[in-house]
């Protein structure tokens, strides 16, 4: 078996792992917290949850998920975790997938216009920026723009964007946003100091010196060396919107797997709980995978070319 073939299967065993350990967790924590009152041994906690465990892998094992109980979220019926699933993974999936494409996009231009520029002025402009954005809290940026909204509304009459509600149009506007804050800041600060020190390497200065135009520069030579932490970048700005994304999808009212995670949560629902967080885990470590994946066929691309 080759290197490649170890690193997958080592990975995907991984994943697996990850996600078992997420639905024992979600029992143990949602028991615990559903006897909190009765003041229940560990061990009754414990024996609740292996037994809550078990029933969960042993619908799975039988090609079901079984049934979410937390009915008040699932318009007012009950419905097996697959139904679930398919209908909140993939409106949380377009709101994380337009955030985090948006944070990549404008996080890589004010890091490399922020590395680029020879503005003091500027450069401390667009850092600090990024450092105000990265401090802020998700709910605190929701509210602003609410209000922001409901200010518009009132005093000039303009709509600017719905602020709740779910749907492919003008409603994406808000939560994708707030979900797009943070990733943003880090993508920005990852880039800002890799294209800066990129930028003042030896091979940097000789391509300067052979009369290169900046934008050739920077576009050809730094920021495709410093592409890699970029990418790592990116992976750890997935893992920030996928973390925020309960708060968001509350705020803003968006029926995802964050709102129906934080209602099974409300509802002491351990196997609802235990697959969205599954669902959440097991995206983010795929992404990751393929991004790590990425990086090293640039690193790979890269020493190839130099030697």
């Amino acid at each position: 078996m080759n290197r490649a073939a170890v690193a997958v299967l080592t990975r995907a065993l991984l994943v697996i792992f990850t996600f078992i350990l997420i639905v024992v967790l979600a029992q143990i924590a949602l028991v615990a917290a559903r006897t909190r009152f009765d003041h229940a041994p560990i061990g009754d906690i414990l024996q609740q949850a292996w037994e809550g465990t078990q029933d969960y892998f042993s619908s799975l094992f039988q090609g079901s998920l079984g049934e979410a109980t937390s009915t008040s979220i699932l318009g007012g019926r009950r419905r097996s975790m697959g139904e679930v699933l398919l209908d909140a993974y993939p409106k949380s999936m377009l709101l994380v997938g337009l955030a985090v494409s948006l944070a990549t996009v404008l996080g890589m231009a004010v890091g490399v216009v922020a590395a680029a520029t020879r503005s003091r002025r500027l450069r401390a402009v667009l850092v600090g920026s990024t450092m105000a954005v990265i401090s802020l809290p998700s709910f605190l940026l929701a509210i602003l723009l609410i209000l922001l909204s409901a200010e518009m509304v009132r005093r000039y009459n303009i709509r600017l964007w719905p602020s709740f509600g779910f749907g492919v149009d003008d409603h994406l506007i808000l939560p994708t946003l707030v979900l797009a804050a943070r990733p943003f800041a880090q993508i920005a600060s990852f880039a800002f100091v890799a294209v800066d020190e990129e930028l003042g390497a030896d091979y940097v200065r000789t391509a300067r010196s052979k009369g290169l135009l900046e934008r050739v520069v920077i576009g050809r030579h730094a920021l495709r060396n410093a592409l890699v932490p970029i990418l790592g970048a990116i992976a750890a700005a997935l893992s920030i919107g996928l973390s925020t994304l309960p708060v968001v999808e509350v705020f803003f009212s968006w029926p995802g797997l964050g709102f129906s995670l934080l209602q099974a949560i409300q509802r002491f629902d351990a196997a609802t709980a235990g697959t969205l967080l599954g669902a959440l885990v097991v995206t983010i470590a795929i992404v990751r995978f393929a991004l790590d994946a990425a990086a090293s066929r640039l690193i790979h691309a890269s020493t190839g070319a130099a030697s």
